[in-house]
């Protein structure tokens, strides 16, 4: 019974503190929110816990593919780093439905990952993720604003010193008088 409680307080815990910190940063929009699962792999016997890790991300991709709101299952994979990740991008109303139900097969996932040889340092993380390649339309309409904006400029007008170069001129000029 403890566990259980532990386990939903600590699920409302961070969902007050991630929306205490998004209402922070009104000018971070998202309409995504993803969760991460990752894992230290050993390079040892040409991978093995690599290709076990993988294929534990098999048996559940169908379910994660399944969700409602998911809008990609990615993996990440890093030789130099020896990194594994998993990350499941939802709209924010069904992550929120998601976090709900314990991010199941989250649980499942991770024990699996806990009894394979050479894992290690597996840990969850929550993050906004949004896709920020812009069109061509709307690379046009920002490139004319910047030139527009650079058009409206007084030519007279010098751009602000460098606040380093200013500090060494002002040395440079106290070394001459003497100062």
């Amino acid at each position: 019974a403890q566990a259980i409680l532990a386990k939903v307080l600590l699920q409302w815990l961070n969902t007050v503190l991630r929306q205490c910190i998004v209402a922070s940063m009104p000018f971070v929009a998202f309409d995504h929110i993803a969760r991460e699962w990752r894992c230290k792999f050993s390079s040892d016997n040409d991978n093995a816990s690599l290709m076990a890790a993988q294929a534990q991300l098999e048996d559940i991709l169908p379910d994660l593919s399944s969700m409602d709101g998911v809008a990609s299952v990615q993996r990440v994979v890093c030789g130099g780093c020896l990194d594994f990740k998993v990350v499941t991008k939802l709209t924010k109303k069904a992550f929120e439905a998601w976090e709900k139900e314990g991010f199941a097969p989250e649980a499942d996932f991770l024990s699996a990952l806990k009894a394979i040889p050479g894992i290690s340092g597996i840990e969850t993380q929550t993050y906004t993720l949004e896709d920020l390649k812009m069109n061509k339309k709307d690379i046009k309409k920002a490139q004319d604003k910047k030139e527009k904006e650079q058009a409206d400029k007084p030519e007279g007008e010098k751009p602000p010193e460098d606040p380093a170069k200013k500090l060494k001129k002002v040395v440079k000029e106290g070394g001459k008088r003497g100062v």
